[in-house]
């Protein structure tokens, strides 16, 4: 009767444990895809967005395009995803123009964020928020 009573005991912790481990748990957000918004920067004033990302993991990148009224710039984008939080380095196309450090939180299918030129002679700074189409 003992042995019977151990092997009850056993197979109601191995259910127990199943049960703590099979759930496929919270589906984590892709940020792949094709983004779009709005951007207001320190100099150019207030434009429009659009990026095209992949994600490897935490590893994010691909490309990106603003455009303002006297202009535009574009380039490549690198960075990691940390949670909801996105760190990103955008690299312009024109390797004269400032490099910027974005800094964006997501909700939902938004980025909402501020970002700061780096390594560059002038102050730039900006906002911007985009959504992922």
């Amino acid at each position: 009767m003992k042995r019977f009573g151990a092997i009850i005991v056993a197979l109601g912790m191995m259910l127990a444990l199943t049960a703590c481990t099979s759930g496929t748990g919270p589906i984590a957000f892709y940020y792949g895809g094709q983004w779009s918004g709005t951007i207001q920067d320190s100099l150019a004033g207030n434009g429009i967005v659009s990026a095209t990302l992949t994600q490897s993991g935490s590893d994010i990148g691909g490309t990106w395009q603003a455009t303002f009224a006297g202009g535009g710039n574009g380039g490549t984008a690198v960075g990691a995803i940390n949670g909801s939080q996105v760190i990103l380095e955008l690299y312009p196309s024109n390797v004269s123009a400032c490099p910027y450090r974005v800094v964006a939180n997501r909700s939902g299918s938004t980025l909402s964020g501020n970002y700061a030129a780096f390594n560059c002679t002038g102050t730039i700074t900006g906002t911007l928020t985009i959504t992922k189409q």
